[in-house]
């Protein structure tokens, strides 16, 4: 069994233990970030609705507390490449989803301070010539949809976040009892019905409660419900370790885009690195505890980091990511009742866009009159998303220059 180093790094936190309620106005289905955000901003326009969120294990106990607590502010990547928001300008959307999830992560800063919210840089590292070329191209899209960039010889830096995942889901959960949400942990739902005058939500271990609305935040556990029409998507799993504390001060984020992609940090001296859907893996409900996940992560940790290769882990973990075919959340309401919403789907760049989740959904749940406009631009944008050949096509015709010109530069 692994140990997820951020559960062990904060002070345990009981469990709720009361059953569920027979009725609710809104019930929230996963108390990952995403669930527990879109209730407390459902709650925010809605002062005095009964909205539930139910919890099959605990707060934060998916993708949402088994990361590497980095938040990347560029939320949509396909969005670097023109034409691919559909009729939205993907430079606008970026610049604007960008500048959202900044604004969102200084109001959590401020109030959820349990959850060590910092400012920092995130880092992308070329491992070689040629990926350094490619993060310059990168680079350039970035640059061109107004978000500033440092770059250097190795890639480009932009300004990012980082939390402590399991402390920021436990202030969140506590923020959702005060502002008179319910949260029904170790309560797995067994299905979602539709029903004449709402939907019904079954339990596995008995019993059932009506709701006029249902949100659906499973993420990769989705597949394990009864939906009236679950969304497609696929699930990757995420792997990582922690060594011991050692007397070493670096708040920076760093990733290394290529074959086995890492990424990795410093939290109180400690340095958290893993890697994202290791190939060769038999995937599954415990693929997160699979020795040879981790030890090609210790693999993966030698060649990036040298330095460290050989230090013992005190904690290893992992879990499942639930990825769209467009790698894009799925935000809509269901094509069979509107009465149930999914916002599934919101894999790597999922800390940051969980966590902003709350505007981009308001006018599914609660109708038009509570639409966030930008909220609903982003989500229409993020709905439309392809990945347009033509442009990257374009985008591809300058990596080659970029490279011959790093080439002559650095040397052969």
């Amino acid at each position: 069994m692994t140990r997820v180093y951020w559960r062990d790094a904060v002070p345990e936190r009981v469990p709720t233990t009361e059953r569920p309620p027979n009725s609710a106005d809104v019930v929230v289905i996963g108390a990952g970030f995403a669930g527990l955000s879109i209730a407390l901003d459902l709650l925010e326009h809605r002062p005095g609705s009964r909205v539930v969120v139910l919890e099959a294990r605990h707060a934060g106990f998916g993708a949402s507390g088994r990361n590497a607590g980095g938040v990347l502010p560029l939320g949509v990547l396909p969005w670097l490449v023109p034409g691919s928001a559909g009729p939205h300008d993907p430079r606008e959307m970026q610049r604007l989803l960008h500048d959202r999830i900044d604004t969102r992560m200084r109001e959590l800063r401020d109030s959820h301070p349990a959850g060590e919210i910092t400012r920092t840089r995130m880092r992308l590292i070329g491992g070689s010539a040629f990926l350094a070329a490619g993060l310059d191209v990168v680079a350039d899209a970035v640059t061109a949809s107004g978000i500033e960039v440092e770059q250097d010889a190795t890639g480009f830096s932009l300004g990012s976040w980082t939390i402590q995942p399991a402390a920021l889901a436990g202030s969140l959960a506590a923020g959702l009892a005060a502002a008179g949400g319910t949260l029904v942990e170790n309560t797995p739902v067994g299905s979602v019905e539709p029903a004449d005058d709402g939907v019904t939500v079954r339990l596995r271990g008995g019993g059932a409660l009506r709701a006029d609305r249902a949100v659906i935040c499973s993420g990769a556990y989705t597949g394990g419900l009864s939906l009236p029409d679950p969304p497609s998507g696929r699930v990757i799993h995420t792997y990582m370790r922690a060594g011991a504390p050692e007397a070493v001060d670096d708040d920076l984020f760093s990733t290394a885009p290529g074959l086995g992609m890492a990424y990795w940090r410093r939290h109180r001296g400690r340095l958290l690195f893993g890697g994202l859907d290791l190939g060769g893996l038999t995937p599954g409900s415990e693929a997160d505890a699979l020795p040879k996940a981790h030890q090609k992560v210790d693999r993966l940790l030698a060649r990036r980091l040298p330095a460290e290769a050989g230090t013992p882990a005190t904690h290893r973990w992992g879990g499942p990511l639930h990825v769209t075919p467009a790698e894009v959340p799925h935000l809509a309401r269901s094509a069979v009742t509107e009465r149930v919403v999914y916002a599934v789907g919101f894999a790597g760049s999922g800390v940051a866009l969980t966590l902003t989740a709350g505007p981009l959904v308001r006018d599914l749940v609660l109708g038009t009159e509570a639409a966030d406009p930008e909220g609903v631009a982003l989500r229409e944008a993020m709905t439309s998303t392809i990945i347009p050949w033509r442009g990257v096509l374009g985008v591809l015709r300058r990596g080659p220059s970029k490279l011959a010109r790093r080439l002559l530069h650095e040397g052969f």
